[in-house]
């Protein structure tokens, strides 16, 4: 059980999972009721919060069975997507759609019995664009990414110098660099994943 003692070391553990998923965060779609207008206001969110959250829940949950059931499905899911981010075909649309489809089906493992979340993204279009400078959620992205690339070079640059060149790629670009180190990795983990020719 989850208790206030133990709440910073799971907090570390919820951030450093979140931090290694393959998947970018994403804009997600959240809405709130304005308390002083009772209006239902909507914006965009990082997946990556959302999901921080649905560990947290999940953790203070504490159920062996659902914990079991939710990391094969999870385990299964990112396969698949990374076999996306390894498919030298995919378009940037295409590597998007499969985020899209990972992180709402990544979500739903966290709650097996319930109905699939109306988890929503922006659309595409709206997004491809944009860049660190112009989002908030892509600016997220790319110091996920750099994350990625400094863990995968052991810190053999500065961080800073590892996300400096993804400030100015609009989105579209951010995603294929996912696919380069997905496909890097694949290739040091031959075992892990086959990288479509």
């Amino acid at each position: 059980m989850l208790s206030l003692e133990n709440l910073y070391p799971a907090m570390d553990l919820v951030a450093g999972t979140v931090a290694a998923s393959p998947c970018p965060p994403l804009p997600l779609q959240v809405n709130r009721t304005d308390t002083k207008t009772g209006k239902e206001i909507s914006g965009f969110a990082s997946s990556h919060h959302v999901l921080m959250q649905a560990y947290t829940v999940a953790m203070k949950r504490d159920c062996q069975r659902d914990n079991k059931v939710r990391e094969i499905k999870q385990t299964e899911l990112t396969g698949i997507l990374l076999a996306a981010f390894c498919n030298k075909d995919n378009t940037s649309q295409q590597l998007y759609d499969a985020c899209t489809t990972f992180t709402r089906d990544y979500l739903h493992a966290f709650m097996p019995n319930r109905q699939i979340p109306d988890a929503r993204f922006s659309p595409y279009e709206d997004i491809a664009c944009d860049t660190y400078k112009t989002n908030k959620v892509i600016c997220s992205c790319c110091e996920h990414l750099a994350g990625l690339i400094y863990y995968d070079e052991g810190g053999a640059n500065e961080y800073e110098d590892v996300l400096e060149p993804f400030k100015d790629m609009p989105f579209s670009q951010i995603l294929q660099e996912y696919a380069k180190v997905h496909i890097g990795r694949a290739l040091n983990i031959p075992s892990i994943i086959e990288i479509e020719e």
